[in-house]
């Protein structure tokens, strides 16, 4: 009682007379600073030798979240430094442990689908972007089976179809757009590449009627759900937020797109051409189910989204390379005209193909700007990390960064440098990530695909998860430079040498706005 009496009295001189507010503001600073000093006591005396170290951090939850949402890739690199290739990090209350190098990504990306989930981690973020019932909003079995139905689109003969398409849209982009008015002027690189895309994607992968629906318009759709990708949205995808709010309209906006096209043809329209909407129209899955409609209208979007968005940010970060180095947009002139002639004869698949440097300029650029950062697992039974004493508990979400081989001095000498010429095939690269024909392949419900987990140049991951519109993407980013070096050269605002920074706000990233280069239209004597 004495005790008390002896701490009462001093609060009660100190508060006595004060507000609520004040004493509510007190108490908050106190509660913190405890939670700061328990929190720190606790990763000092009683770290756990069967867990990998965690990256210091002074605020429980916050943890290391703004450090490694501002810059993902110094975050890594500088804790590698610090604790090796295998450490976990507290993201918004999270324990995420970091696998690092090729041995980290192979450990994460090949893993069996009964120790590690993508599902439950991803559904929270992509259900309210893509729609309910599609991609990680249903089991993994049905998603691989939503992989194979759109397959229909990927396949060899439909690419041979699609190079004419690509270049038919890139061309009359480059005359009709309000970004290509007259002879020369300023772009907005990430609007006008993110506008292109939109109409290169929806008209190969998705056919002429879905095309006619998309207008300038839709980019600001797109951009609209690409924002509902923010990191807040692994833990609070139903917030009231103003960029929630605009990515719940565009997603109804594009659904409805859809499903009127749907409804139309329901209706007994002709059915004038095989497209997209028409082959999910007639799959059933294999309890017997058609595709319902708006799991159609849903599967449209995230097919439209995968073929549109890294090829957007990717189209973008080369043209910005190249108006950093003009000399490579003459190189691949000069590569067309020796390689397809002087006359510059239509592109084909074909001949695309031929186009090695045109080709490395696409490769080169994915390496050093890597569409996805991060890919992240849900651990569902804990797993021993080899060649360690650590064991994962399923506590714990595993993230794997294949960006950060990419950038590592020894696969790539200078790494930082945007070099198109490393791919050379008489240049000097350790393990330059030209996928290993003997390498194993598995059919994980959608045919077969390369493990590919050992590589350090993954920029559509690997294992079950892999990209399946991998080569879709390097036919698109293709065909679209090689049609825009023919019609127009660009060039840094002031001829300056560097390039915007990094934009990290999505989980996609991309360069910063605005990114503005400089453009001219070549003269018939050029071309």
């Amino acid at each position: 009682m004495g005790v008390l009496t002896v701490v009462a009295g001093p609060i009660e001189r100190l508060f006595g007379n004060s507000s609520i507010f004040v004493i509510v503001l007190a108490s908050l600073v106190s509660f913190l600073a405890l939670a700061v000093v328990v929190n720190v006591f606790n990763q000092l005396l009683f770290r756990n030798p069967h867990e990998p170290p965690v990256v210091f951090h002074w605020f429980p939850i916050i943890g290391s979240t703004i450090g490694y949402g501002m810059e993902p890739y110094k975050f890594f690199f500088d804790n590698r430094e610090k604790y090796g290739d295998v450490f976990t990090f507290i993201l918004l209350g999270k324990k995420t442990t970091v696998c690092l190098g090729t041995k980290g990504n192979d450990f994460i990306l090949n893993a069996k689908h009964k120790d590690v989930n993508a599902e439950e981690i991803y559904r929270p973020l992509t259900a309210p972007v893509f729609g309910k019932d599609v991609v990680y909003d249903c089991p993994n079995a049905k998603l691989m089976e939503q992989k194979k139905f759109v397959k229909f689109g990927l396949t060899t003969e439909a690419f041979e179809s699609y190079v004419p398409l690509i270049v038919d849209e890139t061309t009359n982009f480059l005359t009709t757009s309000k970004w290509f008015q007259g002879n020369s002027g300023t772009l907005d690189v990430t609007s006008a590449m993110a506008e292109l895309t939109i109409y290169t994607a929806s008209r190969t992968l998705q056919g002429r009627e879905v095309r006619t629906k998309f207008d300038s318009t839709f980019a600001d759709y797109f951009h609209d759900l690409d924002m509902g990708f923010t990191p807040i949205n692994f833990m609070l995808p139903w917030a009231p937020l103003p960029q929630n709010r605009k990515r719940d309209m565009a997603n109804k906006k594009m659904t409805d797109t859809y499903m009127e096209i749907i409804k139309q043809r329901r209706a007994g329209a002709n059915k004038d051409s095989e497209d997209m909407i028409w082959n999910l129209m007639q799959c059933v899955y294999k309890n017997g189910i058609p595709i319902p409609d708006l799991e159609i209208a849903h599967m449209m979007i995230a097919l439209l989204m995968a073929g549109q968005h890294s090829s957007s940010s990717t189209s973008s970060w080369i043209l910005l390379r190249l108006a950093q180095n003009p000399q490579i947009i003459e190189e691949l002139l000069a590569e067309q005209k020796r390689v397809l002639g002087g006359d510059l004869p239509p592109l084909t698949y074909e001949n695309v193909q031929k186009l090695t440097l045109n080709a490395q300029v696409v490769k080169e650029t994915l390496r050093i700007h890597t569409p996805i950062h991060s890919i992240m697992r849900q651990v569902t039974n804990p797993l021993p990390v080899e060649g360690t004493p650590f064991v994962i508990p399923t506590s714990h979400v595993l993230l794997s960064a294949p960006g950060v081989t990419s950038k590592m001095e020894q696969y790539f000498p200078n790494p930082d440098a945007w070099d198109p010429h490393r791919w050379d095939k008489d240049a000097v690269v350790t393990g330059n990530g030209d996928e290993d024909p003997a390498e194993d392949k598995i059919d994980y419900g959608y045919g077969l695909v390369s493990k590919g987990g050992a590589s350090p140049y993954l920029p559509f991951g690997a294992g079950r998860h892999r990209c399946i519109g991998e080569q879709f993407a390097y036919l698109q980013l293709g065909t679209i430079i090689a049609t825009i070096v023919r019609e127009v050269k660009v060039w840094n605002e002031g001829k300056k040498n560097g390039i915007v920074d990094t934009d990290y706000s999505s989980l996609f990233s991309q360069p910063m706005r605005p990114a503005k280069v400089q453009w001219e239209r070549r003269t018939k004597k050029e071309a």
